[in-house]
């Protein structure tokens, strides 16, 4: 997954600017990033990939909406739920489920505070399906759900009023 990284008050002839933003957060140097934002990150992704609902090995949405479904087909008095991480989304956990007929996806934003989910930060990650199973019938979970859009799955190019030397990307 890339990260987009905002260089602020980068000196001429240095290697990197003063500042880094990530989205509203700010840092000093890339070690910084990588103890206060990847690692965090990666240790919650090891929470969802030791689940049990968690899809090893399945890389498209289809593969996991059909294995969804036909869990549905095999138990219809059961939701049957699973969870991913696609390669077409980077930076986020897919959580697909059945409740009647339909196949309903839902993206859950993987950040270093926890598991961003319907407008609110939930960790850890049996604290989400917790909330999910508790809270999936409700009219206002219902009302994000309906507005919620998928995570964008193209490269962006520089950020407005950016040049590409104080607009960096890390791996």
């Amino acid at each position: 997954m890339h990260i987009d990284i905002q260089e602020i008050d980068k000196q001429e002839g240095a290697a990197i600017g003063n500042r880094l933003h990530i989205s509203n957060e700010s840092f000093d140097t890339l070690r910084e990033i990588v103890e206060r934002y990847i690692i965090p990150c990666n240790r919650l992704l090891r929470e969802v990939t030791s689940h049990a609902k968690f899809c090893e090995g399945i890389d498209t949405y289809q593969d996991l909406s059909d294995l969804v479904a036909n869990e549905k087909k095999a138990n219809p008095a059961t939701i049957p739920y699973r969870f991913g991480v696609l390669s077409a989304y980077p930076g986020h956990v897919v959580l697909v489920y059945v409740p009647k007929e339909k196949v309903v996806k839902e993206f859950i934003r993987v950040k270093p505070m926890g598991f961003f989910f319907h407008d609110t930060y939930l960790t850890p990650f049996q604290a989400l399906i917790n909330w999910f199973k508790d809270n999936w019938r409700d009219r206002a979970y219902q009302r994000v759900l309906k507005r919620a859009r998928s995570p964008r799955t193209t490269a962006r190019g520089p950020v407005a009023g950016l040049t590409t030397e104080n607009q960096g990307m890390i791996d």
